[in-house]
């Protein structure tokens, strides 16, 4: 992009039209299309008025004519893929053309319709760079010249007018392109303050969730290890009260560790931190290691983990991040199936990726849930999915990680009908 002239007298004037988008030129042929219809319409009209009785009608209905057909083909004709700035330059110079030939047939420099050249060059002005700019004006005050030569009585007379339009002209552009340089210049600016202030707190942010993860860690680790001592030492000892206080204990314990390691997780990803060791892997071994660690979560629900995919498969992959993938979606859909459900995890060969599908029968997710999953803190919000804890951290997880080792991830739904999540990854061919 093209940096901002140096502050000065002249740099609201030299910055107009300068970073206007392709696609904000396309919303100007948009309106200059309306625009040019109701300015048919209305010159078609204010020739019935009394004083147009002295009017080359018959000229100016042609005229009309004329530039209803140009303005059919010019927007609708034409290829799409003309547009911008040569586009909006080439039809301001015909625009001006029309113009010439309205004000030759309307009394010339002495008649009303000159003002036209006037909206013509302000619109210019604003939106075009200052060289389409001059080279529009120059154009313009060549018709006007010329006119005030072709002009019916005293030629001088004629010729001060044509000088004296010409030079309001100049003075349009000089004070179109000022001003709306200037909001352009206070626009921009103001754009900039915006953006460095959010970096700004996204960098604070960043530092004080990394900071807050790491400091909590230790201690989560610690009192996890504590709940697991107290376990294994007094196995005998605990009523079923505190037994049960100790195990809600160490639930939240681990989902406290989880929560830490997302956040860990994150603030690298954010800070391209990330280290991601690329390895060829087997990947049935690891898909059986990560779904036997899920099992006791499994058949608390009686749930069914099943593995398909007879084939072996290898892929280049981060072998604990993609155990981090496999967890996070596998526990996803134990979470969100119902009592007696079933996860199947299979693995298929597609081309020169790995595909590894987790599918469940579970509550499923509607569309419109769909399209905003693998979005930061994310959770779907209903009825059955509010009493599943969770941080919405998950998935926007999976996704990253997933995308650093070269693949993709996505996911397909019904409601009540299940859920298809799957991800690719790119083999390694034995």
């Amino acid at each position: 992009m093209n940096e901002l002239p140096k502050e000065g007298i002249l740099s609201s004037f030299l910055i107009t039209g300068q970073f206007e988008s392709k696609e904000k030129y396309k919303r100007f042929e948009r309106l200059s299309e309306i625009f040019t219809l109701l300015a048919v319409i209305l010159g078609v009209l204010i020739i019935q008025l009394p004083f147009g009785e002295n009017l080359n009608r018959q000229v100016i209905y042609i005229l009309a004519i004329s530039i209803g057909i140009f303005a059919l083909i010019w927007y609708h004709l034409l290829p799409k893929s003309f547009s911008g700035r040569a586009k909006r330059l080439a039809y301001n110079l015909i625009t001006i053309s029309f113009i010439g030939v309205l004000v030759h047939n309307t009394n010339g420099v002495q008649g009303y319709s000159i003002f036209f050249y006037f909206l013509a060059l302000l619109s210019v002005s604003m939106t075009l760079p200052l060289t389409y700019t001059a080279l529009t004006a120059v154009y313009a005050i060549g018709w006007i010249v010329i006119e005030g030569f072709l002009t019916a009585g005293s030629l001088a007379t004629n010729l001060s007018l044509a000088v004296l339009h010409s030079w309001g002209l100049v003075l349009v552009v000089f004070f179109a392109r000022f001003n709306a340089g200037e909001a352009s210049l206070v626009k921009k600016h103001e754009e900039d303050v915006t953006l460095e202030k959010e970096k700004s707190v996204g960098r604070l942010k960043d530092e004080f969730v990394y900071i807050i993860s790491h400091e909590l860690k230790q201690p989560a680790i610690a009192i996890k290890s504590y709940l697991d001592d107290i376990f294994t030492r007094y196995p005998g000892k605990l009523n079923s009260e505190s037994r049960e206080i100790l195990n809600l204990t160490r639930v939240n314990s681990g989902r406290l560790g989880k929560l830490l390691d997302d956040l860990l997780d994150i603030s690298q990803i954010e800070k391209g931190r990330l280290h991601i060791k690329m390895v060829d892997v087997a990947l049935r071994p690891i898909i059986s290691e990560v779904l036997s660690t899920l099992l006791l979560d499994a058949h608390s629900k009686r749930i069914s983990l099943v593995q398909q995919g007879a084939e072996e498969v290898a892929a280049k992959a981060d072998v604990d991040r993609l155990k981090e993938v496999l967890t996070n979606l596998v526990s996803n859909s134990i979470r969100y199936t119902p009592e007696g459900g079933k996860v199947v995890v299979e693995l298929r060969k597609e081309g020169g990726f790995a595909k590894i599908l987790v599918t469940d029968n579970g509550i499923g997710i509607s569309d419109e849930d769909q399209t905003h999953l693998f979005e930061k803190f994310y959770r779907v919000d209903n009825e059955q999915t509010r009493v599943v804890k969770g941080s919405g951290l998950g998935l926007f997880i999976t996704k990253q990680l997933v995308e650093k080792m070269g693949g993709q991830v996505s996911v397909t739904s019904k409601k009540e009908a299940g859920t298809t999540f799957y991800f690719t990854l790119p083999r390694y061919r034995w």
